[in-house]
């Protein structure tokens, strides 16, 4: 059950992130050339030339993100984290990109560097807004008490006690405590911040079993 989540989110973020490279040429071309962000001197090229650019990017831009880590899920990872991210993606498929148009181009034709540098900024932007607007979805439906996680915590010292408070503040990352393991004969048949101590770490296989543990934290 875990792991479909896990694909769908997946298959969410890059169908997003696909839509949001795919609107990015077009984008950058009238940002370039109809609106004239820097004057055109050259006259304005076929939109043809550069939507032919459209298939290659969806290709090359989802490649580099995946080999970033852009497609490896987590549920606790901060927005700043994966904005550099997308920054450092984008930049890198973009270098990929002009490389290559340096080596293949149409004959007495050249593309815009001035294009290239829009296309980088507009996708950088399109991702981050898809991206945010995915995140802040899933957010909405775990707050509500939906796509949850079941949590075991092992520890209940400190460092365990932190774990729980962080968890219930950050409800957004959808994780739900359902016990604590400790060996300490002190700490059994307790709730520590509301949450029981369910047994010692000798009755973990057990205890994922019966209350159907999705994810294992150790805070010892």
């Amino acid at each position: 059950m875990i792991e479909r989540r896990q694909q769908f989110q997946v298959v969410l973020q890059l169908v997003g992130d696909l839509v949001a490279i795919g609107l990015a040429v077009p984008i950058a071309y009238w940002l370039r050339f109809v609106i004239e962000i820097h004057p055109v001197t050259k006259g304005l090229p076929p939109v043809s030339m550069y939507l032919n650019l459209v298939p290659v990017v969806l290709v090359l831009y989802p490649v580099v993100f995946y080999f970033q880590g852009l497609y490896h899920r987590r549920r606790i990872r901060s927005r700043f984290d994966e904005g550099l991210r997308v920054v450092a993606a984008v930049f890198l498929a973009t270098v990929i990109l002009a490389a290559g148009l340096t080596f293949y181009r149409p004959p007495d034709f050249t593309y815009s560097r001035l294009f290239l540098v829009i296309l980088a900024a507009t996708d950088i932007g399109l991702v981050g807004l898809f991206r945010w607007t995915v995140a802040a979805s899933l957010a909405r439906i775990r707050r509500s008490g939906g796509n949850l996680q079941r949590v075991l915590v092992v520890g209940a010292g400190e460092l365990g006690r932190e774990v729980v408070e962080r968890l219930n503040i950050h409800r957004e990352y959808g994780f739900t405590v359902v016990g604590f393991l400790d060996d300490d004969p002190g700490r059994q048949q307790r709730d520590i911040h509301g949450v029981p101590v369910l047994g010692t770490t000798k009755d973990l296989k057990d205890v994922i079993t019966e209350r159907r543990v999705d994810q294992v934290m150790i805070a010892l």
